[in-house]
Parts: C-alpha cells; structure tokens; sequence
C-alpha cells in the first residue's frame, strides 16, 4: 500500500480545461506516481437542462470526475499534484479529496491552500 494516497474529486464545472486520460497518465508517468482516472456521469437532460438528482445518492455516484494518485515518495507525490492543479486547479468542495489517506490528503489539501498553486487565483 502507498504511504501517500489522494482522490481529487472534480465534479462538474471544476477543472478548467477537460481532462484526458492520456493527459493524467502522461502527468503521472513523469513523476513515477501511480495514477488512475475515473469519469462518473449520472446527469441527464430533463426540459433542456443537463441535471442530476443527487440527494440520498452515495459520493461515489454522483457525476464527478476521479484522479487517483498513490506514491511512497513525498516530493513525487507533492509535485505531480501540483502538476494536476496548474493543469485542472484544484478541486474545491468540502468532498474533494473524500478516500485520500491521512498522509495524502495533508499534502494536497496544503497545497490547495498555496498562493499560486491551487488555480483558483
């Protein structure tokens, strides 16, 4: 198991560009980080408008967008999250690293918090 492990949540309207799989595998292969990624889509068009029913629904189905990073080496980890937030910014809602460990949730919540790195400037 990893020592440090982060799911950053995008869920609708959050990235600033459209993610791609080929993009975040390319992220996670320069920095040697295992990298997965996830797209839920649940929203359907209902009298023109793209919505979803999202009480009572658990997080993990309600349309969101899952970047999973995993690495045993701090600077590794810490610098390909960095990589996705200047590329995506960084998720923002109270659920955004909902299933990152202790360990990987600190630095990535750290660096939601950094002037400059979080994308949201």
């Amino acid at each position: 198991m990893s020592k440090f492990l982060a799911k950053l949540r995008y869920f609708p309207g959050d990235p600033l560009e459209e993610i791609r799989k080929e993009e975040v595998d390319n992220i996670g292969k320069q920095y040697g980080i295992d990298i997965s990624y996830e797209k839920i889509e649940r929203r359907e068009m209902r009298n023109g408008l793209l919505m979803e029913e999202t009480m009572h629904r658990r997080i993990e189905d309600i349309s969101q967008e899952v970047i999973t990073i995993q690495s045993n080496q701090e600077k590794n980890f810490s610098d390909c999250t960095k990589a996705l937030f200047k590329k995506y910014r960084c998720p923002r809602t109270p659920y955004s690293l909902l299933g990152s460990n202790e360990a990987g949730w600190k630095i990535a919540w750290r660096l939601m918090e950094t002037p400059g790195v979080s994308g949201w400037e």
